[in-house]
Order: structure tokens, then sequence, then C-alpha cells
């Protein structure tokens, strides 16, 4: 038995491991110690021809309830982060918030915007997540991946114009580059100043109740062009509150979705569906959905 091979495990339910709190099992599940270890599992998949997924903290995601029949590679564990002068060097499972803090700690400014976003690294880079006037592609200088050519694993460095950013998009939602780690390049700051901007932001997002319940923040996409932004158009086409089961769209948010405790992938989903077909008749908008469904969705 090699060695990745001891570190998977089969059936593993996902839930706990997304923001939603919704997810059946994964067939295959690992989360590695080591960048090696992370391409280890890559390679363990395809040579195997085994679908795979790579996993931070599941808060831009929604999983079917019924799981992934494929090998989930969960990236809590490579979380490091090394400060070189004003670049910080980051592995791609490192929490966003945890990058705040740390620029806060050196008197780094730049990723202020950033604070109380709830995912990883790995999925902001490939999301471009953006808040509070700020996004990922302002900070990111390089990223260190790894990509199948040939039929071989190997690994690449993309500089800032490879990664294709725009509002919400990236190289990484159509090519095959899996994110180990990357540059962010920073500016000093006055630390007082850096520490009230990320105060201020983590307030609003509280105040927002953004941390009340679990979800998976913005379930739409903005469309700036139609002057309105997503969640105003479901606030005034009068879905606030909408339940089905225990899937509700959020009074205090019209761009979210929150599970009241007992929600299923299936409730969250026929909710999503609802919201588009209502906004639809209402204004003839047709709102994207930004939130990736992962898993067995077929019959849905």
């Amino acid at each position: 038995m090699s060695d990745i091979e001891t570190m998977i495990r089969q059936d593993v339910l996902l839930a706990p491991y997304t923001t939603f709190r919704i997810g059946g099992p994964a067939r295959y599940f690992a989360e590695p110690g080591s960048l090696d270890e992370f391409s280890g599992c890559i390679g363990w998949a395809h040579d195997r021809r085994i679908p795979f997924f790579i996993l931070g903290t599941g808060a831009n995601i929604l999983v079917s309830d019924k799981g992934y029949g494929g090998f989930v590679i969960h990236t809590g564990r490579l979380d490091r982060i090394e400060v070189k002068g004003t670049t910080l060097s980051v592995e791609c499972g490192a929490a966003v918030d945890s990058l705040v803090d740390t620029s806060l700690s050196f008197s780094l400014t730049g990723l202020e915007f950033a604070a109380g976003l709830p995912g990883t690294l790995g999925g902001a880079l490939f999301m471009n997540a953006k808040a509070f006037g700020g996004c990922f592609a302002d900070v990111v200088h390089s990223v260190d991946t790894l990509t199948i050519e040939d039929g071989n694993l190997k690994k690449a460095v993309l500089g800032h114009r490879d990664l294709e950013y725009s509002y919400k998009r990236s190289v990484f939602q159509r090519c095959t580059h899996f994110i180990e780690s990357a540059l962010i390049r920073l500016s000093r700051g006055q630390q007082e100043r850096i520490r009230s901007l990320i105060e201020e932001n983590r307030n609003t997002r509280s105040a927002r109740g953004h941390y009340r319940y679990p979800n998976a923040g913005s379930i739409f996409k903005n469309d700036y062009s139609v002057g309105k932004p997503a969640g105003q158009l479901i606030d005034e086409t009068g879905l606030k509150g909408t339940r089905i089961g225990d899937a509700e769209v959020y009074t205090r948010h019209g761009n979210f979705i929150i599970n009241r405790g007992k929600a299923t992938a299936d409730d969250v989903y026929s909710l999503i569906r609802l919201v588009k077909e209502k906004v639809k008749e209402r204004t003839g908008i047709i709102l994207e959905t930004e939130i990736i469904l992962t898993g067995d969705w077929k019959e849905t």
C-alpha cells in the first residue's frame, strides 16, 4: 500500500466541511499535510481515472445530498504563511482571515477588504473573491500550480497576466491548474489604520448577520449593467423570508440563502431555482448563480 493510500478514508460525510453544513459523503477523502502529499493525492486519482475535487472551507459550494462519487482532497492542513518583506508566501489551504491577521501583524496594507471572508486562499484565487471595493486580483503576484499535460502531472507558475482575472472569474475556472501556493504582494502601512479598516469590515459583516446561520455567502453574481445588485432585485421581488424546507432567503440579505438547521441540498437548490424564476418574471433579468454545485446532481 502506498503512503497516499494510507491517508485515504472512505465514505466521509462532507457536510461538516462546508459553510452550509450540507452535503452527503465522499467516496474517497484525504487531508494532505504537505504540498508533496497534495500532488501525490492528485496523481493517485489521475492514475486511477477517479474524478477528484479540491475542497477548502467549502464556503462557495453546495454539495449534493447524494455526496460526491470521487475523491475529495481537503486542504485544511496546507495553511503555511511566510512573510518576506512586503510579500506573503501562502499555501492554498490558509484561511483568508489568517492572511488578514498576518498582514496586520507586519503592518502590511492591501488585504483589509478580505477581513471576515470565510474561505481559503485557494478558493479566493479561484473565484477572485471580492468585497468592500477590493479583490484578490489586486494583490496576487503569482501562483504555483499543478497541471496535467500529456497524461503527466507538472508544476507551473502563473504570473498575474496568466490568471485572466475579471469579476468573480479566473483562469482556474476553465483550465486544469490546481493551486498549490501563491505570492501576495502588499505595501507598508500604518498599523492602526489597517486595524481600524479590518475591524470595520468584520463588524459590518457581523451586523449584516453573515455568521448567524450556515450559508455559502452570495448565491448570485451581481450584474452591474442592470444598475442594481442581485440582493436588491431579490428584495424588490418580495422574496426575503421565502422558505423551502429549512432553506430560507435571508431576511437580512436577499442574496443569501441560509440553513435554518435541517436544510437539504435539494431544498437550497429548489429555492435557488424559485428565486431565479420569480426575478425573471418580475424584471426580465436572469440571475447568474455564483456558488458551485458539487457532487451528484443528475436527478435535480
